[in-house]
Order: C-alpha cells, then structure tokens, then sequence
C-alpha cells in the first residue's frame, strides 16, 4: 500500500481560543424564560423541519413548584413533550449548568445565559378502531386481568370459583363507595376545620421543600433541593482556604464558627467542603437578615453589602427574598420567615440535626417566642436538658398561629 497523497488527507478545523472579559452573568429566572437546549429521544430535526413549540409553567402559589416545566413540539407528523422535573430530566440539567454566550467582537466583553436542557419524547396516541372486538386489546389488559381470563377459560372449577368471588368482591366495593360518597356528600363540614387547614398551607409555604411523612431525620429535607452541589461550588475557594487554615472574620456569627468547627470533623475531604461551604451559604443568609431594609432597598449585586458572598449567591438571595417595589427592593415579613427557615434547616443538616438556643439567639435578630414558632414550623423540638433543638421523629407539630383578643367572656 502507498501512503495518501497530501490532497487526499482530510484538514482538520482548528480551534483557537479567544480572551474576553464576562460582563454579565444571567442566572434562570422562575418570572422569565431562558434559552433552552433541545434534544430528540428517537432523532434530531432535520433541515426545513417546521417546529412549533410552546413551553408551560406551574403558577401555583407553592415556590417549590414553580420551577417546573412542560415543553410541548408540535410537528406535521408526530408531538413531542419533554419536562425539567421528575425522572426522564436529562442528566446534563441535573448535574451541571449550561451557560449560553453572546460575545461582542467589538467590545471583547461576553455576557453569560444560563439555560436549560430538555430531552422531548414521542407522544404516540392509542389505535383508534370500530371494531368492538379490537377495543379491548389484550395489550391493553394488566397482567392480574390476563391471568383471570385463563383462568376463567382453562382452570380448574375451584379456580374460576376463586376468580367469580374476587370480581362479586370488587362490585360490592364499587357499591360502597357510592354509598359512602352520598353519605359524606349530606354532611355539613365546619368552616373552622377548612381554615386549620388553609393555616397550615399558608405556614408550609415558607419552608423548602419537606417530607414530614419521613421515618428518619435525614430523609426530612434534602439538601440537593435545596443547595446543590452546583450551587455551593460558587463558595468552594472560600471553603477551602478556611480549612488550610485562614482565620474567619472576627465580625463572622457564633452560628458560622460552630459549623465551620463540625465541618472540620468529617474525615472525607469532600465532606468537609461541601459542609463549610454550608456554612458559609448560612452566613450569607443571617447577614442578610441582619440588614436594615433601608439598606436593602438600592441594594445591587455589585454593592459592598454582603461583603464577601459571590455575585450569583448574592444575586439567588435578592432574587429570592426580595421583591421590587416603586423601583426600591423590599424585603417582606413573608421574605424574611422563608429566609429564616431556610438558614434553619440548613444548620440543622450541616450541625447533625441539633442546634443550641444560646447560638441561635446571639446570632440572629430574632425573639424567643419568634424562634420558638419557626422551630415548630421547621419540625425541630426543645429538649432542655440540651439547651437545643433537635430534628427528631415524630417532627414537632405545627404551631398555630396567635389570635389577639383572647377567649371571649360569658355574659
């Protein structure tokens, strides 16, 4: 064999790198949408393909919610949907952030989308036919109504009595069910026991998302949902230079140093990471909390306030607690609840589920009776002969809230 000529080789495409300066960075917004990447399941597009896509948002009034998501794309010949939550989520959405960037060749400066990732399958509809034979296809049928009708056909005569029982068994429960549902229809519900309820709603929206059915501790929150490790990466430099050594801030909270000290205890370097960067997303929130609201108001990402917290921390806090009002930022009393609970939980798990009283109350502008309630709403008892609250199971029960004017006096 001879070796190919040079015309024949094929050239590769050379890459070559480009310096600019990040002028802005724009992180996904629950209000806004963001520039989305698409993939097919079963293909990909293909050229003069006509797409007509819409994306659907939940707009209920739960947080935890609002991030999700259906994109519906509609073809001449087949629909596809795809969603950002549950378990068909493209893993390149779960783990890591994809950032889109638009550069100015004039200026060199480059602002940074973050996106999201949807992978959109087939929705292939049921065979439609007339034939009354066909309707009920055995493909339709589970497998328990597959071995019925064997039975029913080829078994024994114990056996199909077996199997006339179950079915006189599931009419006479269809029956019941009707009845019951007639009878709690006739029954009149106190208007009290429907507000206890909204109460509690209303109480549970403040707090990230919570499994209060859980039978362990640690199944209670999650910290992915809540601070991913995507997330807590944006404070792993800080993280790490504390642990090689670096002294915290003299002004750092009694709270800030506990953890840091807990931290240090985990024998797995990835642990004590991931836990002081917990920390020190903690830190951020309690200073937050901290500030007077005249000094939240012209708050930026570029401001000297929250010294040392990374802009897309600092950004995820404003854009979180804040709203804006008559062009000022206000932080509301709904904000502050939801901010507090936050840095509750997240102490709780970064602490083993444990937190001091005396620490709590030198580190947060926050009143006994005040602290007391969040606790109950975030599930963590008091244990005196600790000093402490604790998140245990059962979770301590939901605080009702105060009513003034106390019990009314018999005439």
């Amino acid at each position: 064999m001879f070796p190919p000529d040079e015309d024949d080789k094929i050239s590769k495409p050379v890459l070559t790198k480009r310096k600019c300066v990040i002028e802005d960075v724009i992180m996904r917004n629950t209000r806004k949408v963001e520039p989305l990447f698409v993939t097919f399941a079963n293909g990909q597009p293909v050229e003069g393909a006509h797409l007509s896509g819409t994306l659907h948002q939940n707009i209920t009034r739960d947080r935890r919610h609002q991030h999700k998501r259906i994109l519906e794309i509609e073809t001449p010949g087949l629909n596809y949907d795809g969603t950002n939550f549950g378990k068909e989520v493209s893993s390149l959405s779960a783990k890591q952030s994809v950032f889109l960037g638009i550069l100015n060749k004039a200026t060199g400066k480059m602002r940074l989308i973050e996106t999201s990732s949807y992978c959109v399958h087939p929705v292939l509809e049921s065979t439609k036919t007339t034939k009354a034979l066909l309707k009920k296809s055995s493909d339709l049928l589970t497998f328990a109504e597959k071995q019925e009708a064997i039975t029913s056909a080829f078994g024994s005569k114990r056996a199909q009595q077996s199997v006339n029982r179950r079915k006189l068994y599931q009419v006479n429960a269809q029956n019941m069910s009707v009845a019951i549902d007639q009878a709690t229809s006739s029954v009149t519900l106190d208007p009290t026991y429907l507000e206890v309820s909204q109460e509690d709603k209303t109480i549970l929206a403040i707090l990230p998302e919570c499994n209060r059915k859980a039978s362990r501790p640690e199944d209670v929150y999650q910290l992915e949902s809540i601070a991913p490790d995507n997330f807590l990466a944006y404070m792993e430099d800080s993280a790490r230079e504390l642990l090689d050594g670096k002294d915290p801030d003299p002004k750092s909270t009694l709270l800030f140093k506990e953890l840091l000290a807990v931290a240090k205890l985990e024998e797995d370097e990835e642990n004590q990471v991931r836990l002081t960067c917990l920390a020190l997303y903690v830190e951020y929130l309690v200073t937050f909390l901290n500030m007077k609201g005249r000094d939240i108001q012209h708050m930026k990402v570029k401001d000297k306030n929250l010294q040392g917290c990374p802009p897309m921390i600092k950004r995820h806090i404003l854009d979180e607690y804040t709203h804006n009002h008559l062009n000022k930022r206000v932080r509301s009393s709904q904000n502050e609840d939801r901010a507090m609970c936050c840095a509750m939980v997240l102490s709780l798990i970064a602490s083993k589920y444990q937190l001091s009283l005396s620490t709590l109350l030198s580190s947060l502008m926050v009143t006994r009776d005040k602290l007391n309630t969040l606790m109950k709403v975030v599930g963590a008892t008091y244990v005196t002969a600790k000093n402490s609250y604790v998140l245990k199971i059962p979770l301590a029960k939901l605080a009702k809230p105060f009513k003034k004017g106390g019990p009314k006096k018999r005439k």
